[in-house]
């Protein structure tokens, strides 16, 4: 059982370490309500990558949720005309996807990637992580909130609080420890 352990906390660690200087935005919207899932790539480009058409991609744990590489974008299945990164604002820096008419089902995390190549002429690309957010969705009653109320809530970011990815991988480890033992 302490080889598994061992094991365990070597891959946590490894994980840990590549993501370190990450960040989980955690944010909440409610049903039916629109949301702006942040993301700013200005830190993960370098003068390279920003040279090459800009090619942002968000995906859940199951799915891919949206991709643009420059004009071109792909709204995944369930996301269709729910989904957007306006190419004006990517070009400025902001790949914050749009999610329009949340549903119960979106709630999850999501995961933010700059796709770069890895040489100049090089075929082969790889996903550079810029942001993970986690959304929780609330079922609130329509009758109890206006849309104006909903709107002002989201203008203010309500609900949103970053956590370094260095605690949330302790809590995590913490947890599995206690687990196994």
């Amino acid at each position: 059982m302490s080889s598994y352990l061992w094991v365990f906390v070597l891959s946590l660690a490894t994980c840990a370490g590549s993501v370190a200087a990450q960040s989980t935005v955690f944010m909440s919207a409610t049903v039916g309500s629109s949301a702006v899932l942040p993301c700013d790539w200005r830190s993960k480009a370098t003068t390279e990558s920003a040279s090459q058409s800009l090619h942002v991609l968000w995906v859940t744990f199951a799915v891919t949720v949206f991709e643009r590489r420059g004009g071109e974008l792909y709204q995944g299945e369930g996301y269709e005309d729910c989904v957007d990164v306006p190419e004006d604002h990517l070009l400025k820096g902001d790949c914050s996807l749009e999610l329009k008419n949340v549903r119960p089902e979106d709630e999850g995390v999501y995961e933010s990637f700059l796709v770069v190549r890895e040489m100049k002429g090089a075929l082969s690309s790889k996903r550079v992580l810029v942001q993970s957010v986690e959304l929780s969705v609330e079922d609130v009653p329509e009758e109890s909130h206006s849309e104006s109320e909903a709107a002002g809530m989201q203008e203010n970011n309500a609900g949103t609080v970053q956590t370094p990815s260095r605690i949330t991988a302790f809590i995590l480890l913490t947890n599995m420890l206690f687990l196994i033992i």
